[in-house]
Parts: C-alpha cells; sequence; structure tokens
C-alpha cells in the first residue's frame, strides 16, 4: 500500500492566540501537528493545548451531525435530521416567534471570541435584537470598553521591549504559555524588572523583584496609592500630561482623600511595599502593565480598577511607545475592513436599541455606552477606530435569564448559544437553570463542539468545525475540510439570514471570500496573506501624534466625560467587596475564607477539553488549595474532598495542601463538569458537583454599576471535610 504524505499550515484555536501549525497528513488523516515555526506569533513552540488538538479533532464525542430533540429537555434525546431540515425548521419558528413578541424576543450567547463575533452580530442587527449576552461582562470585553472611554483604544502590552514589567491578575505561565511567558522569561533574563501582584504565589510572583500580595478585590487600592505616590514624588511624565490628557488636576485633588496608611491597610500591601513598587514602575522606563483576568472578575471595584491601571499608564508616559502599551490597529493596517463594519451596527434601529435588555441598569456597556464610545473613535482612516459591539454593547446575562423566566419587561422565547456552555459559565447556576429548563422559551439552538450541559437543554444540536475545519482573518488558513457535517460558524449565520430575508447582506459564500473582501483595500487576497504578501504596519507607535485618541476630547481622560454622562465614577474610586472580613465582619465568622473561585489551569481552557482523555489523565480531579496550617485547623489533609460553601451553595473539590495561598484565602478551580457522568437531567455530566459559579452571585449590590460585572473573587466561603 502506498503512503501518501504531505503537510499543511493550520492553527489551534483551544484559546485566543491563533497559534500557527504544521499539520502532517497521512492518507488523508492528519496524524501529528507541531508549531509553525514561521509564524509570528508563536515561533515553532505549541503549548499542551495545542499538542492535544488531534484528540479534538477525532474525538468519538464530537458532534457531528445535526440533532433535533426527541426527548424532554434534559433528558439528553436527540434524532439526526439534515442541514437543511434544520436550518429550515429553526429560520420558521424564529419568523414566528419575531411575528408575534417582536424581534428583542430573540437572545444570543456567545463563547469567549473564537468563533465569528462579527458575523452573529450581524444576524442579530439585521434580525432587529439587541439581545447578544456570554461572558462578556466578566472577560476583557469590559477592560475594552473603559480603556476605549479612557483613551479610544485597548492597550496591548509589550513585554518582549519593556525594561519593567507589571503582571497584574495574570498567569501567563497557565494561559498563553507560548506568548507572554516565554516573553517574560527572556525579559526576566535580559534583566528586566518584574512586579507581580496576585494574591497567590505563583511562577511569576517567585522570580519577581517585588511581589504584592493583595487581598482580593482590592487591587484598585493599589492603584490609588500608585498614582498618589507618582504624582507626590513628581514621577510622572509633565510633558505627556500637559499635552495629552485632561483632568490631571482634578484627579490630584480627587486623590487626596485616600491616605497610604489606609490604602496600605485595605488592600494588605505593607506601606514602604507600596511606595518601592511605584517607584519602580514609574522609574523603570519603558514600563507595561498587563490586562489581566483576575481584574475583571472582581465585581464591584473591577472597572475602577482597569479606569486607575490606565491612568497610571498615561500618566507615566507610557501609552503607544515601545516597551509599554500598544495602541490602535494591531499588527494590521486600518485600512483593511474591520469586524466593527461588518456587524452593520446601524442595521438596527433606534427603537430597537432602546429595548436592550440591562442597558437602562449597565449602559456603559449597552447601545447608551457604545454609541457614544463609536462616535468619538470612528475617525475615517485612523488607527483608533471603535471597539467590536459584539464585545462591547451586551445585553446584561442577569436580565436575560430573567426575562425569559418571567416574561418581564417583555418575554425571550427564542435562545440560541454559540461556543457557550452557559450553565458553566455564568454566575448563579441555578438561576440560569431555572431559565434554560423553563417552559417559557420555545425555541433553544447550540452549536458547539460537544454535547454539553447547556446542550442538554436544547431543541436543536448543531456540529461545529474546529479551528482545523476552518479558516480566520488575518492569516489562519484551515489545515482541512471539515468532518462529517461540520460546519463552521459562518455557514450558520449566512443560512440562517438568508432565509430570514437577509439575502444581500450575505453575498459571501465562504469565510474566504470574507476573507477576500476585508484584504481588497490593500490590494491583496487570502491566499497571498497566507504566503506572506500583507505590508507591515505603516505606523507602530505613537499613533495618537496623528489624529489624537479616539476620545470626545481627542486626549487621553483621566477625567472620563463618557463617564459622567452616564452618571458614573468619572475618576476611580475604592468600593469594599460586598463580602469581606473588613465589610462583613459578622458574616466572616461563619464564612472566614477569601475565596477565590477563578482557578485556571492547563491543559484546560475555561470549560472547554474535558472530553479529551489525555487532558483528564493529567487533571483528573478539581482541586481546592488551602494554605496546610488553615487545613491543620480545620482537620483537613492532602487529597482529602473538601466542602467548599458559601451564601449561595456548596461544591466539593480535592484539598491541595500549599502556601501558596494566604491562610485566609482558598483558591477553586473553574470550569469543571464531568462528561463521563450521566448526561440525563439532574446529573447533567455532574454540573452540580464541582462547578465554582455556583457559589458566585449575580445580584446588582455584587455587580459593579458600570458594566454589570459579577465577582468570582472577593467572597467569603467556609471550607470541611467531605462526608
Amino acid at each position: 500500500m502506498i503512503t501518501t504524505s504531505e503537510i499543511k499550515k493550520g492553527w489551534c484555536g483551544p484559546c485566543h492566540v491563533r497559534c500557527g501549525m504544521l499539520v502532517h497528513f497521512e492518507n488523508g488523516r492528519a496524524v501529528k501537528v507541531q508549531g509553525d515555526p514561521d509564524n509570528r506569533i508563536n515561533r515553532g513552540a505549541l503549548c499542551r493545548r495545542g499538542q492535544l488538538i488531534l484528540e479534538h479533532l477525532y474525538n468519538v464525542s464530537r458532534l457531528n451531525y445535526p440533532l433535533r430533540r426527541s426527548g424532554l429537555r434534559g433528558e439528553g434525546k436527540f434524532q439526526q435530521l439534515t442541514w437543511d431540515q434544520a436550518m429550515d425548521e429553526i429560520a420558521e419558528k424564529l419568523s414566528s416567534l419575531r411575528d408575534r413578541y417582536g424581534a428583542e424576543t430573540l437572545a444570543l450567547s456567545r463563547g469567549t471570541h473564537r468563533t465569528y463575533g462579527w458575523a452573529m452580530k450581524r444576524f442579530l442587527n439585521l434580525f432587529g435584537s439587541p439581545n447578544m449576552t456570554g461572558p462578556n461582562t466578566i472577560c476583557m470585553c469590559p477592560s475594552h470598553t473603559v480603556e476605549w472611554s479612557t483613551y479610544g483604544s485597548f492597550a496591548r502590552q509589550d513585554i518582549g521591549n519593556a525594561r519593567c514589567i507589571v503582571i497584574w491578575g495574570y498567569q501567563p505561565s497557565q494561559s498563553y504559555v507560548v506568548t507572554d511567558w516565554r516573553d517574560l522569561l527572556a525579559a526576566k533574563s535580559r534583566g528586566a524588572k518584574i512586579i507581580v501582584v496576585d494574591p497567590r504565589r505563583t511562577k511569576e510572583a517567585e522570580m519577581a523583584d517585588i511581589w504584592l500580595q493583595v487581598r482580593p478585590g482590592t487591587d484598585v487600592a493599589i492603584m490609588l496609592g500608585w498614582l498618589k505616590i507618582i504624582i507626590s514624588e513628581n514621577l510622572y511624565d509633565t510633558s505627556f500630561v500637559e499635552k495629552w490628557t485632561i483632568g490631571f488636576d482634578q484627579l490630584k485633588k480627587h486623590l487626596d482623600g485616600y491616605s497610604l496608611s489606609e490604602l496600605s491597610r485595605l488592600s494588605w500591601i505593607p506601606e514602604d511595599k507600596l511606595c518601592a513598587s511605584a517607584r519602580m514602575y514609574a522609574e523603570t522606563k519603558p514600563s507595561t502593565i498587563t490586562w489581566g483576568l483576575g481584574i475583571d472578575l472582581q465585581g464591584v471595584n473591577a472597572m475602577q480598577a482597569v479606569r486607575a491601571r490606565c491612568i497610571l499608564r498615561a500618566i507615566t508616559g507610557n501609552l503607544d511607545i515601545a516597551g509599554g502599551e500598544i495602541l490602535g490597529a494591531f499588527g494590521g493596517d486600518p485600512r483593511l475592513i474591520s469586524n466593527v463594519q461588518l456587524e452593520l451596527n446601524d442595521a438596527i434601529s433606534p427603537e430597537q436599541k432602546k429595548k436592550q435588555l440591562g442597558a437602562g441598569e449597565y449602559g456603559l456597556f449597552g447601545f447608551p455606552g457604545w454609541d457614544m464610545i463609536r462616535e468619538a473613535s470612528d475617525k475615517p482612516g485612523a488607527w483608533f477606530t471603535p471597539p467590536q459591539s459584539e464585545m462591547t454593547c451586551c445585553a446584561h446575562q442577569r436580565h436575560v435569564l430573567h426575562a425569559i423566566t418571567t416574561g418581564r419587561p417583555y418575554p425571550v422565547k427564542a435562545f440560541i448559544t454559540q461556543s457557550n456552555n452557559t450553565l458553566v459559565q455564568a454566575a448563579d447556576t441555578k438561576a440560569v437553570y431555572r431559565a434554560l429548563s423553563s417552559e417559557n422559551l420555545e425555541l433553544t439552538v447550540a452549536m458547539d463542539y460537544y454535547q454539553t450541559p447547556t446542550g442538554l437543554f436544547a431543541d436543536y444540536l448543531l456540529p461545529a468545525a474546529c479551528t482545523l475545519e476552518r479558516s480566520d482573518f488575518p492569516a489562519s488558513p484551515k489545515a482541512m475540510e471539515p468532518l462529517y457535517q461540520r460546519r463552521d460558524d459562518y455557514q450558520f449565520w449566512r443560512e440562517l439570514g438568508i432565509r430570514l430575508g437577509q439575502a444581500e447582506y450575505w453575498p459571501w459564500k465562504t469565510i474566504e471570500e470574507v476573507c477576500d473582501y476585508r484584504l481588497a483595500p490593500i490590494g491583496i487576497t487570502f491566499s497571498q496573506m497566507l504566503r506572506g504578501g500583507g505590508p507591515p504596519p505603516s505606523r507602530n507607535h505613537k499613533k495618537f501624534e496623528i489624529q489624537g485618541f479616539g476620545t470626545p476630547s481627542g486626549k487621553v481622560e483621566i477625567y472620563s466625560s463618557i463617564f459622567a454622562n452616564l452618571g458614573l465614577e468619572p475618576l476611580p474610586v475604592y468600593r469594599e467587596p460586598v463580602e469581606s472580613p473588613e465589610g462583613n465582619p459578622e458574616l466572616a465568622q461563619d464564612y472566614p475564607l477569601i475565596l477565590i473561585a477563578t482557578g485556571k489551569f492547563m491543559p484546560f481552557y475555561h470549560s472547554e477539553l474535558r472530553q479529551i482523555s489525555s487532558a483528564i489523565q493529567e487533571q483528573p480531579d478539581p482541586i481546592a488549595d488551602i494554605h496546610p496550617q488553615t487545613a491543620r485547623n480545620l482537620g483537613i489533609s492532602s487529597n482529602d474532598w473538601v466542602w467548599i460553601e458559601t451564601l449561595r451553595g456548596k461544591i466539593k473539590q480535592r484539598a491541595r495542601l500549599t502556601d501558596e495561598v494566604h491562610p485566609a484565602m482558598l483558591r477553586a478551580q473553574h470550569g469543571w463538569w464531568f462528561p463521563s457522568k450521566p448526561a440525563a437531567d439532574p446529573s447533567l455530566h455532574g454540573l452540580w458537583e464541582s462547578t465554582s459559579n455556583i457559589l458566585c452571585p449575580v445580584t446588582a449590590d455584587y455587580c459593579n454599576p458600570e458594566v454589570g460585572g459579577w465577582p468570582h473573587t472577593a467572597l467569603l466561603c467556609k471550607t470541611y471535610k467531605a462526608g
């Protein structure tokens, strides 16, 4: 038998990085992957997730054909049907629901920005519904909104050229291993200073020049302290502040209301360490502060911390310089057709915008705020363009679930999830369950790689192509055609849109044709881009010198006019977390430990890849980190199963005794469910056993007023040995 072999380029997809791959095929079957040494992102390296991608591609649990529910919701009984049948039936039902209840009766739930989110939003805008939801309010997207409000762009850390690197609420050794962790190790070897702000002693903390073991949820207190020190000691960039900012004098006066001793006490950081770290950051140029998920997950203080981070970057003169934070059209060209342009955000009427669920309470993250940001940042030909509305203009998840369950303020009768396991993703799992199991829902659709707890409640389960089976912009090629009847999500939204009267807005038959359209302004095709034909960016740094910043004033708004116009705090403030030893000492007597319910770990990504046998062998059980002294006091030994309990409920995880955590803290892993356990309700693949979101609240008092982000940290819990 003659064996035919070939190597094709592809890309990895279990996280956001989009690492390049070389995929080895024998007789048409992928048998090996390796990092693409010519890819500028990963330079030939692959993390553990990438190494396991073939187990994902050929996994026996993958969804391969469209399925229609044949039993009760949650029962897990489905029958196969054709794509045309599924699409016809879904479109017919959506059309009927729109006629009866209005377009706003449809809500879409997205995942973590690894699908064609612009296509999802394009469909939704054309359909007429303002209700896209998902994990947006707690994962990077809030930082986008706040940073655009402050300086008209999202800032990306330039670790490779920095002389001082602040790793804040971020653990690249467990997330972006082949990019930021690689660059951090290289920076350390060349003598860069490293400051780590994290409640745990991570690998990053162990290599740091200064480690600030912050009390969870109080990071903004450290930032206010840094601002106070930098300004009082004249360590800020006078020229940049005078020319390119507004509100500096108001900030100086505002900071008079905070003493260093009080900020030190609140954050648990000694005052001398607070001063030393602020000076190291301000005096070592260039400096960069990383984005970190740990900030976005803090609840009431999250967006205030993001605002303070923005201001620190600005007043030290580190914005849009080599080794600082790069702004604008990242790695591309402003002439390209952007995601925002593809979303067709003007297709939805002003009347429908006003119906966006939650926008009255969290206007910054809905159309009220997004329209202000777009007006300020939408400058033709500029490097500063508006943020994607699919990421930063969303219905609030609590409000959507409430509308499903109660029919108020209007009924949400249709719910489509794409790469989103809502039952594991969202806080207050019991409320999510009530909504998805509600008889009020007349149509539920889930498009995913696998059947998930959420998918068990779907009327239709649709098989999604993985990244080896689809292309993406600007230079990520598919290595192969989709197996079985898997499809990319562009095909889904296009075909659904055509069936619902949107045909003229979907002229491109494939995602590759869309990529050609997007590249046309610079005169190349997608295939040429893949061969390296794209021109380099024409300007990498200080792009604000051309057209200013994409804000209402054209400058960095230390005092945010957008925040002020929305009735929000225009200067960063500190708020004591709702549950804390400081704010609720009575509760702390019964729940004495500070919970960090955000534990991410290799080789999983959020709640994904739980079907990969090699990954499960490496990490078979959910782990709770407990300090050894705390464990001894509670009679807990290493590897014991323990209950972790908050006011919302309790879950079970295995104890790992480690002094990486403070004696007053407990860290629980996030995203757990068990595909090997029974599917049918009430098990739902072991959903209720170890999912940390069961412990997390989403009521208004726990959410920040800017975007409605709920806390996955800075909560109080207790732990005890499971019987």
